[in-house]
């Protein structure tokens, strides 16, 4: 008995990790970025999200998917969130595009029986765009 408990957490101590996967997005200079708007995400993600490109150094505007032809280097992001004493980010996908075609991406996920998924959005928002795209 004593082995199937040891055996159920850690289990549940391994599974309950927050992870981030960053491809970092390399040469996009002092161009633009647009960030293509999703009405499905809480405005208050997309408002930290466009501060963090900002405070990195990037220009940064925000455009509908029409407008997105327009730009070299385009973004999209998308974040859920879950509850469980209180509200989290569960998970989070930002990625960077140069002429269409994928050149950095920050995946983030927050497994419900994580301890670590609690705390500051803007500040989990911060460390993607960190490494995603690097201060210049």
């Amino acid at each position: 008995m004593i082995k199937v408990i040891f055996i159920l957490f850690m289990f549940l101590t391994i599974s309950g990790c927050t992870s981030l996967n960053v491809k970092p997005a390399h040469n996009v200079g002092n161009n633009e970025i647009c960030v293509i708007e999703n009405n499905g995400v809480n405005p208050d993600f997309t408002t930290a999200y466009l501060r963090q490109i900002k405070n990195n150094g990037y220009r940064v505007k925000i455009v509908n998917s029409d407008e997105a032809v327009n730009c070299e280097f385009t973004s999209t992001y998308s974040a859920t969130y879950g509850q469980h004493w209180g509200v989290y980010l569960a998970t989070s996908q930002l990625k960077i595009y140069h002429k269409g075609l994928v050149i950095g991406e920050a995946k983030y996920n927050a497994p419900f029986a994580s301890p670590a998924k609690h705390g500051r959005v803007e500040d989990k928002i911060d460390d993607m765009v960190n490494e995603l795209l690097p201060a210049r």
